[in-house]
């Protein structure tokens, strides 16, 4: 009589495991969340962009991978152990191998169906349907074989294989954004030009900001154009609404032509403040080559 299990122990298998690996795929995360939390504390002249891959690094995919291949050791995940459940062969009725595992848990990706799949066949879901695998009791009367390690490889590089391969069109958005960037000459900057303009902000502002300007000779696709950034860090929010900022924006800009023509320069304006604690960056933009 073939063994079945029933829908509460199922979901609760389910459950646990998304819990587990979860926290374990969270812990390739931090590498790249200590970086941005240390960065976020720097102000630099570098341009802002949006990061369409979150953050994301490639130890983070590790994680995915892992999470993916969860069952790859005798067919049986964290949660399964502790809950005594096995992933089989629904033809051998022997522990599934690495790579039925991958296939049936790349399904994960539509958890909530597969949760809601389990509920009306707490023994196969969708991802097991297709991969020809089961859940079952662990029989421990069952001798279990040795792990193979070959396939366990394998299943872990085409796991991390498809999670690169999945984040390549965020990868491309990334650097296609990163490419519309200004790329300035390092070699260009006008020390005398900077100092100068910080100079000329403090003195049109007072006390109400501190200036810290670079200027760039040269830009590598046009070195007829400049390239400035300005990072004006205010003693206190005088940014409080849309339109004070407007204003002060204005203000600024116009000490910065006051120097510099438009259109002879591309760069940005950074507004760097204090508020609750936090340090509040606003940034913008400066380029007339689309007007």
């Amino acid at each position: 009589m073939e063994k079945e299990i029933n829908a509460g122990i199922r979901i609760s298998s389910m459950v646990l495991d998304h819990f587990i690996m979860t926290f374990v795929t969270m812990i390739f995360f931090i590498p790249g969340m200590i970086s941005t939390f240390i960065t976020a504390f720097q102000i630099s002249h570098e341009q802002v962009s949006p990061d369409i891959f979150g953050g994301l690094s490639f130890i983070g995919l590790i994680g995915f991978a892992l999470y993916f291949c969860k069952d790859s050791i005798n067919g049986q995940s964290i949660a399964k152990r502790i809950l005594k459940l096995q992933v089989v062969d629904k033809r051998t009725e022997k522990a599934a191998s690495p790579l039925k595992c991958l296939v049936r848990n790349l399904f994960c990706m539509i958890w909530p169906i597969e949760v809601i799949m389990a509920l009306v066949n707490p023994g196969r879901r969708i991802g097991d349907m297709v991969a020809g695998t089961k859940v079952v009791p662990f029989n421990s009367e069952i001798e279990q074989p040795e792990p193979n390690y070959t396939q366990m490889g394998i299943a872990f590089a085409l796991a991390l294989g498809l999670m690169l391969l999945f984040s390549l069109p965020f990868v491309g958005l990334n650097e296609l954004i990163k490419s519309n960037q200004v790329s300035y000459i390092e070699a260009s900057i006008n020390n005398s030009a900077s100092q100068e303009i910080a100079e000329l902000f403090e003195s049109e502002f007072g006390n109400e900001l501190t200036a810290d300007v670079r200027v760039y000779d040269r830009i590598k696709a046009e070195p007829n154009l400049k390239y400035i950034s300005v990072i004006l860090t205010l003693d206190k929010n005088h940014l409080t609404s849309n339109d004070d900022f407007v204003d002060y924006h204005n203000k600024a800009l116009s000490v910065l032509l006051s120097r510099h023509a438009e259109g002879t320069f591309v760069g940005q304006i950074r507004y760097v403040y204090k508020e609750t604690g936090n340090m509040i960056t606003r940034t913008k933009p400066l380029d007339w080559r689309e007007k």
